[in-house]
């Protein structure tokens, strides 16, 4: 007896449920046999005489219909009161005890299987779908942006808590995102004709194509990550804390993310297994230099052969960077902006062999209409291409081959004095900074003093933290920010805006380390100071040129977009959308990473290599006369064809590609689609995007 007390404690303790069920099932067994056994005995003979087996039917359809005692009692004045009370007692307890508890059982099983799934619990059986383990600011952009994929897409998001709130917020922002675009689809489609504005529609409203599901658990769990199938992701994303999560007392955030290591460690080993799928993507988001080389290690000690691909993010480098590049041509922000989204054009890859890059360019050109080559790259131990298009499709689209009539002269210009007024600071200065060193670097040694001017306007305690910006000698000038006389402080704007020539680019960062409720609202008070310090400025000085003066604003959440772009002259930079549009491109053709690599950074190397990226050239400067009127597709031809066929000049003219162009008013153009299609009328003052060397002058 004491051993079965055992065992049934040890029962309750580890399946109750078990134990229920198996009560329920004993209990009403018994009820219903004792039941038919007494109700076949009092069955008065000639009237209701019935066997134990019939009692036993009828015993149980008492129970289900309270109505089938007709079946028992035929006659209520000719049966016994016994019999009546049994029956009575059998439907009222029965109904307690069979239909009330099975029903109450079934039921706790349902709530218990939807709490699993919510908890995460239940295995999902997905392939090629992409995994997000953990949760921050820049999630959102990575989900929002698959909206623009060509495919069905499903992101898997296992968090350790606020799903609820993460599911409302996913949902908002899909909705939102194609509420926008849609509005400005029919916009577009509204002087139409009626068969091709339905046709335009159907070609281009956006449709929901992303499902999304959240799970609340353990990223470190073994069981979770199988069960959430990372072995068949198509990639899977491990991203950081946000900076205002890891902010110590003394301001300064803490260093390291090992969380981020040690959900990479079980994802890496899991996938690495004998039965994972084959060329799997891991992007693990590193924000500073311990993580980035822990990360190394793992990558260097595991053996992952052609099982999956470590890519590390360089979170704070890759913003810095970007920042840093906008301060210099705030024009390229809606460039970026479109070229590192799935929306419109965006950067693909193929695999090619070549030992030609002009020859291979050339040839393309002059078969290919739908796509602009850019850059030969090498990723771990195999060739590529990478190119500018709608969609991969786009890529391989060949044409008719066509001779180049149209034909375009180039001047080998100078760079340009680039003047930045830096306002506030933010987890990136660093980079920032390192950015502008690279920049210089790549230029003459003689120019270095004169291409970039740099001026820090910042609180007390920032500007001691980065040691008053001694070590950059680019930096012309640091002001000391006084909240309380804050238009004294901004007269610096005034002094640089009439006593220089230049173009004057302000820079306002966002304080990534304010807490969540406070996010941007450093940024968005210095750009309502700054405008009110711009318009008077602009008032008192009438015969300066208002366009010489640009504003750039670095915003974490979208939601402040719209309040950012209701000012006149302001670009906004959305950080953690860029950076977020970046992860789920390089998530989805991960050789793409080194060409983002060299696309942010300026070369330092001066072996020759060249480092090429998107640049912004005036017209008038660029060309030796105003192109004629063309399409884009002629437009790239001869660009190309003129840039490579002065290789031999005394001073070597670079390869050039032409991307599209920007207008004085802000319009911007990126070519994409059918080039051959693409009208292009360019005047003096207009801009060409034109992606070609940055130039390493030896000293």
């Amino acid at each position: 007896m004491k051993k079965f007390r055992e065992w049934i404690s040890i029962q309750v303790a580890q399946h109750p449920k078990r134990v229920v069920l198996v009560l329920i099932i004993l209990f009403n067994v018994l009820f219903i046999t004792l039941s038919a056994a007494l109700i076949s005995a009092l069955s008065l003979r000639g009237t209701e005489k019935m066997n134990f087996f019939h009692a036993a039917y009828y015993t149980v359809t008492m129970i289900l219909d309270a109505g089938c005692i007709e079946s028992v009692i035929k006659d209520i004045g000719t049966t016994g009161v016994a019999l009546t009370i049994t029956c009575l007692s059998v439907i009222i307890i029965g109904m307690i005890t069979f239909s009330g508890a099975v029903i109450g059982y079934l039921t706790n099983i349902l709530n218990d299987f939807i709490e699993k799934a919510n908890a995460g619990n239940t295995r999902l059986y997905l392939s090629d779908h992409t995994v997000i383990l953990n949760w921050n600011a820049r999630a959102p952009e990575i989900v929002n942006d698959l909206l623009y994929s060509d495919n069905k897409e499903t992101v898997v998001a296992l968090v350790k808590s606020g799903s609820d709130d993460i599911k409302k917020e996913i949902e908002e922002r899909l909705r939102l995102t194609i509420a926008k675009e849609n509005a400005a689809v029919m916009k577009k489609a509204e002087k139409m004709g009626f068969f091709a504005r339905w046709r335009y529609l159907k070609n281009n409203k956006l449709d929901n194509n992303v499902t999304f599901i959240v799970i609340e658990g353990n990223i470190f769990s073994r069981i979770q990550l199988k069960d959430i199938r990372i072995d068949l992701a198509k990639a899977v994303i491990i991203l950081s804390n946000d900076p205002s999560d890891s902010v110590g007392e003394d301001g300064h955030s803490d260093e390291g993310n090992p969380q981020a290591v040690k959900a990479l460690m079980q994802a890496a080993d899991i996938i690495s297994a004998g039965n994972a799928a084959r060329h799997r993507n891991i992007i693990v988001e590193i924000t500073d230099i311990w993580t980035y080389d822990i990360v190394q290690r793992i990558i260097n000690g595991k053996e992952l052969g052609e099982k999956c691909n470590i890519v590390m993010f360089h979170v704070e480098k890759f913003l810095g960077q970007l920042l840093a590049q906008l301060s210099i041509s705030p024009e390229m922000t809606p460039v970026y902006d479109d070229l590192f989204s799935n929306k419109g054009a965006a950067f693909y890859t193929e695999p090619v062999r070549i030992n030609d890059e002009i020859g291979y360019i050339r040839d393309y050109l002059a078969t290919h209409r739908n796509a602009v080559p850019l850059t030969w790259l090498t990723h771990n131990g195999e060739s590529c291409f990478c190119y500018v298009a709608d969609n991969q499709r786009d890529v391989n689209y060949k044409c008719t081959p066509t001779n180049p009539g149209y034909r375009v002269e180039l001047n080998n210009t100078q760079g340009e004095c680039k003047r930045v007024i830096m306002i506030g600071h933010n987890s990136k200065l660093e980079e920032i900074m390192s950015c502008y060193e690279a920049y210089l670097s790549c230029q003459s040694h003689d120019q270095q003093n004169n291409l970039l001017k740099v001026t820090v306007i910042d609180d007390a305690d920032s500007i001691k933290r980065m040691d008053h910006y001694q070590r950059y000698p680019f930096v012309e000038e640091v002001v000391e920010l006084d909240m309380y006389h804050i238009d004294n402080t901004f007269d610096t704007i005034s002094r640089l805006f009439t006593d220089t020539t230049e173009d004057i680019n302000i820079l306002i960062l966002s304080d990534d380390t304010e807490l969540d409720e406070n996010v941007d609202s450093s940024a968005l008070m210095f750009l309502v100071y700054i405008q009110d310090h711009i318009k008077e400025m602009l008032h008192k000085y009438p015969d300066k040129d208002k366009n010489r003066i640009k504003t750039i604003v670095e915003i974490t959440d979208p939601r402040h977009y719209d309040i950012v772009k209701g000012y006149h002259m302001v670009d906004a930079v959305i950080s953690n959308r860029f950076t977020g549009n970046i992860i789920t491109q390089i998530g989805e053709k991960e050789s793409i990473y080194d060409f983002y690599e060299d696309l942010l950074g300026f070369s330092q190397d001066r072996s020759g290599k060249q480092n090429k990226k998107p640049q912004l050239k005036k017209v008038s400067s660029f060309f030796k006369e105003t192109p004629a009127p063309c399409t884009a597709y002629d437009l790239v031809r001869a660009v190309f064809e003129a840039s490579v066929s002065s290789a031999g000049a005394a001073e070597k003219q670079y390869l050039a590609l032409v991307l599209g162009y920007v207008k004085p008013g802000g319009e911007t153009v990126v070519f994409s689609g059918n080039l051959y299609e693409i009208h292009v009328s360019l005047e003096a003052e207009d801009k060409v995007i034109v992606y070609s060397d940055v130039v390493c002058h030896p000293d």
